[in-house]
């Protein structure tokens, strides 16, 4: 039996750094926490963290890579405890669960309100 690796988190911090061009040094000084270090970062991209991050960790993670922490703690799960998720297959469903903490109460209920417009339509077609 094969043994499948759990790179989740690793994998997206190293793509997400690669898609924005920028050092691990940049992520560093971006996320605002004086105690992320380069280093860290670049083991966590190779999969050799000792300790599971903290959600803090993640959050700061979050401001250096411009990801919401939701989709870090998502990750985090998958790598670390082998917990996943099922969304849409398209992935449409997760993006808006990832950005609702961002949005006003306005903005969630604007949200809401469009897809039970979408659904209400549907259904008299």
């Amino acid at each position: 039996m094969v043994e499948e690796t759990r790179d989740h988190l690793s994998r997206l911090v190293r793509d997400r750094r690669a898609e924005l061009g920028i050092s691990l040094a940049k992520v560093a000084d971006a996320s605002g926490d004086p105690d992320l270090q380069a280093s860290w970062i670049s083991r966590l991209e190779h999969n050799q963290l000792k300790d599971i991050p903290t959600r803090a960790r993640l959050e700061a993670l979050g401001r250096g890579l411009q990801l919401p922490p939701r989709q870090l703690a998502r990750a985090a799960g998958a790598q670390y405890w082998g917990l996943t998720e099922e969304y849409s297959q398209d992935e449409s469903a997760r993006a808006i669960v990832d950005h609702l903490e961002e949005m006003s109460a306005p903005e969630r209920r604007q949200l809401q309100a469009m897809i039970e417009a979408f659904a209400r339509n549907r259904r008299t077609e």
